[in-house]
């Protein structure tokens, strides 16, 4: 290559354009230190054009300065030679649009503090992923027309007829059209279009470019540059809306490198299961006026179809919801939902696939896999007349976690395999801002959350695209995590989620609804709902509401009575209607109340509060309002953390302290022992649903419950806890899952040397001879081994915490019950209340 020749041609074409050079360089160079810098929010609505059409008028005018069609035409009197020639104008080209950005960033990132080496990876990196899609496109159309304004026109009538051809295929489906259609993007597949797209854009617009300047053959390059458009629209569409959705799956399926296919016994045990055995449903003509089967929508954060199609459902049509779980999954893993369709058979043949209306319900940090669906009325006339069963096809991505502690002190900090991050409480305080930035190699997805509550949890995008797609390519992920003053967060927990395998998972259900037309009838004018529930609390207590914190109101139960007074406590999660049962009888010979803490039943949720000394102080302020100056206090389960700073802080208020088999290091839940024992509770088989005829009333519900092996709970607590008198979330735990974590991730170990007041520690030790649950399997002898290492490794725990106890507290006693539950107070009523009653003879408590 003659590079005299190359740099008259460069300087030649800079002089001629060097307006329109200095106005893209400035638009390009501005544009990274406005939106970098946060300098003018409102150039985020105008940037994009502006850029397009500058870079635009920039190559068409570079490339037809010496435009392809003259060359063509006078191809002897153009002697300048096409190498140097097409390297020039390429050269003019990056110069303008690629090294001010590459500048622009590099300044912009140093100003920012960033690292020298995430700097100049971030400058040199293409940031946009559809470049590559873009650029071949606007470069063949360069050369193949005459001007500028005629490049113009050309790149318009090719995206409007990118706009308009796909519309027969990428209207707004419908239930019965199972396309993934743009579900595909949020699936992290959205790769499977883009990259073949740009493989094909950039080898056709070379070829374009060898017609042009080597075959001298302008109308075949036109009609390759229509090519080009075409084959990159279709390549993007043939995975959403033309191909088989079991084609395209696989294709990403056979992407995944060997060596990080987990072993077939890790991915097997894997399976699904309904919580509810009837999904709650309406007809569609009622839904405007169902105000229950709407928050159970919003209950699972999910929209319906759009009112057109629901007019073209038919008014008999059926509305339903389904929450599936995925079970046995390796301990901290988790599985991204990718696609699901819903297959009604009768008499074994398929009738009909519908499609939810919302693909992707799993980046929330939740468990369950929600979705509505409409099922029209011609399929539901057609289906209740026959034998049918239902079955929902998952397809799912198994991710693996690798975590990091990320201080939020708003410092760039090196990530190991990843990249750089940082993290900054927000200036309002109401949400931590995290950014990371990887070079090439991009994890599949990254999650933030405050340090041991998983529910707090925020999800990128998902990007399972294999490494070869991505290799000229930055990635900056920026995430707001939520209610920071849920824990403390001098530091956060930084997910990377690696892919593991991906799996097709079934679940086969009965019925047209999941259950035969007996147990979930449809929803008719006759019979609008599953259930109609008839529960009272009847226990004997006021309720009162006692305001402890800024914005914050406790549930407090008075079951009244005189003498030495006595405050309970729930568990994690439970309420004080837990007490309902036994309360009455401490009240013929005491005061009694019992509160229900922060985040539970219908006590205040707030988003603040949760670390033992602010509930203990809740439980003083209680004690303030109802005038109580000093009490025994007796807390179940978790509420022993509060008796214990309670009574070594303030031995003047607390007279003593009765832990119902709650006197327990409950700082260790992360500790081997502690994790092993989740991964053996993870591997029993679930409990069944509840059938919706047993949670009609209190008695049937018992029954059920006894049969199955719980406890008798009391009915105020099932109300307040199970959402019984609700017709479509009857049996749903009202729990929040965020507050219980928090509550566990502040617990510190047990200071019992501290303890100034006599306490009574009661352990419940379970009946080594009980029936197995009727659900379980007695002849499988693996469930049998893991059973017994439950017993095992939680009898070892116990001990150990009842000599802690013994050792470390100066004036306790430890009561051992046989043949006990977790949930002593009804499974041994009797035996606990003596014991409280021969405890608090022994207090001095006016």
């Amino acid at each position: 290559m003659n590079f005299k020749i190359l740099l008259a041609i460069f300087k030649k074409d800079l002089r001629s354009l060097y307006p329109i050079v200095l106005l893209t360089v400035l638009l390009i160079a501005g544009d990274v230190f406005l939106t970098r810098l946060e300098l003018l929010s409102v150039w985020a609505s105008f940037r994009q054009p502006l850029l397009f059409l500058s870079c635009a008028v920039l190559i068409f005018a570079v490339f037809q300065l010496d435009s392809a069609v003259s060359l063509v035409d006078d191809w002897l009197c153009r002697p300048a030679p096409k190498n140097a020639l097409l390297t020039a104008k390429l050269l003019l080209i990056f110069a303008a649009i690629y090294l001010p950005g590459v500048i622009a960033t590099f300044i912009a990132d140093l100003i920012l503090g960033f690292p020298l080496k995430e700097s100049i990876l971030d400058a040199g990196l293409l940031q946009d992923p559809y470049v590559l899609l873009i650029l071949p496109v606007m470069f063949l159309a360069a050369v193949v027309t005459r001007t500028v304004v005629q490049g113009i026109g050309v790149l318009i009538a090719i995206l409007v007829c990118i706009f308009v051809i796909p519309t027969p295929l990428t209207h707004a489906p419908g239930p019965l059209d199972v396309g993934i259609g743009e579900a595909l993007i949020n699936a992290g597949m959205e790769w499977l279009g883009t990259a073949p797209a740009k493989l094909a854009s950039i080898v056709l617009a070379a070829f374009g470019f060898w017609l042009v300047y080597s075959r001298r053959s302008i109308w075949a390059a036109r009609v390759t540059l229509v090519l080009t458009a075409a084959v990159t629209l279709l390549f993007v569409l043939l995975p959403m809306w033309v191909l088989p959705w079991r084609s395209v799956f696989a294709l990403q399926a056979a992407t995944l490198r060997h060596a990080n296919v987990v072993d077939v016994g890790i991915t097997e045990p894997i399976a699904l299961r309904t919580t509810r055995l009837c999904f709650p449903a309406s007809r569609v003509s009622e839904l405007a006026s169902n105000s229950a089967f709407t928050a159970a929508l919003q209950s699972s954060e999910l929209r319906l179809w759009s009112d057109e199609s629901f007019r073209d459902s038919g008014s008999d049509a059926v509305a339903f919801i389904t929450n599936i779980e995925p079970r046995r999954l390796p301990l901290n893993w988790r599985v991204k939902l990718n696609y699901v369709e819903a297959d009604y058979y009768a008499n074994s043949a398929r009738q009909y696939s519908l499609r939810p209306a919302v693909y992707i319900t799993d980046n929330g940090g939740g468990t369950t896999l929600s979705h509505a669906w409409v099922l029209p009325a011609q399929a539901v006339h057609k289906l209740e007349t026959q034998n049918t069963s239902l079955r929902l096809n998952y397809s799912l991505t198994l991710l693996k976690p690798r975590s990091y502690k990320l201080p939020t002190d708003g410092k760039r900090h090196a990530m190991p395999d990843l990249g750089f991050c940082s993290a900054l409480l927000s200036a309002a305080g109401d949400h931590i801002e995290i950014d990371c930035f990887s070079a090439a190699d991009h994890p599949a997805q990254i999650s933030a959350e405050l340090n041991g509550i998983p529910a707090s949890r925020v999800f990128s995008a998902a990007e399972f695209s294999p490494a070869w797609t991505h290799w000229a390519y930055s990635q900056r992920v920026k995430l707001a995590l939520g209610s920071p003053r849920l824990a403390p967060h001098e530091t956060i927990t930084l997910t990377v989620w690696e892919v593991a395998g991906y799996l097709k998972k079934s679940l086969g259900l009965p019925g047209i609804l999941g259950a035969g037309f007996d147990t979930c009838p449809l929803p008719s004018a006759a019979n609008p709902h599953f259930q109609k529930s008839v529960w009272r609390d009847v226990a004997p207590h006021e309720t009162y509401s006692v305001t402890v914190d800024e914005g914050v109101q406790l549930e407090v139960l008075d079951f009244g009575g005189t003498g030495a007074p006595i405050v309970l406590l729930p568990g994690l999660g439970a309420t004080a209607h837990s007490y309902d049962d036994i309360a009455p009888l401490l009240a013929e010979r005491h005061r009694v109340l019992a509160i229900t803490r922060r985040g539970a039943g219908y006590s205040s949720k707030p988003d603040f509060g949760f670390d033992t000394s602010r509930l203990a102080q809740d439980v003083l302020e209680v004690m303030d309002d109802m005038r109580l100056h000093k009490v025994v206090l007796v807390g179940s389960s978790i509420a022993g953390d509060e008796l214990t700073w309670l009574g070594g802080r303030h031995p003047n208020r607390i007279a003593g302290l009765v832990y119902l088999d709650a006197a327990y290091d409950h700082s260790i839940s992360h500790s081997p022992a502690a994790d092993r024992l989740r991964e053996l509770n993870r591997s029993l088989p679930p409990e069944p649903p509840i059938p919706p005829a047993l949670l009609r009333d209190y008695g049937t519900l018992s029954t059920l419950m006894e049969a199955r092996g719980h406890m008798r709970y009391p009915e105020g607590e099932l109300i307040a806890l199970l959402q019984v008198n609700n017709p479509y979330l009857a049996g749903v735990p009202t729990i929040d899952s965020r507050t219980q974590q928090a509550i566990t991730a502040a617990i510190r170990p047990p200071n019992y040397g501290a303890l100034k007041v006599p306490a009574l520690a009661i352990y419940a030790f379970a009946d080594p001879n009980r029936p197995l649950p009727l659900w379980y399997d007695a002849n499988d002898k693996q469930l049998l081994m893991h059973l017994a290492e439950i017993d095992r490794t939680a009898d070892t725990e116990k001990h150990r915490n009842i000599e802690l106890f013994k050792q470390r507290v100066a004036h306790g006693e430890v009561l051992e019950i046989a043949n006990a539950a977790h949930y002593v107070i009804q499974s041994n009523q009797q035996e606990v209340l003596a014991a409280i009653e021969r405890f608090v003879k022994g207090l001095d408590i006016e």
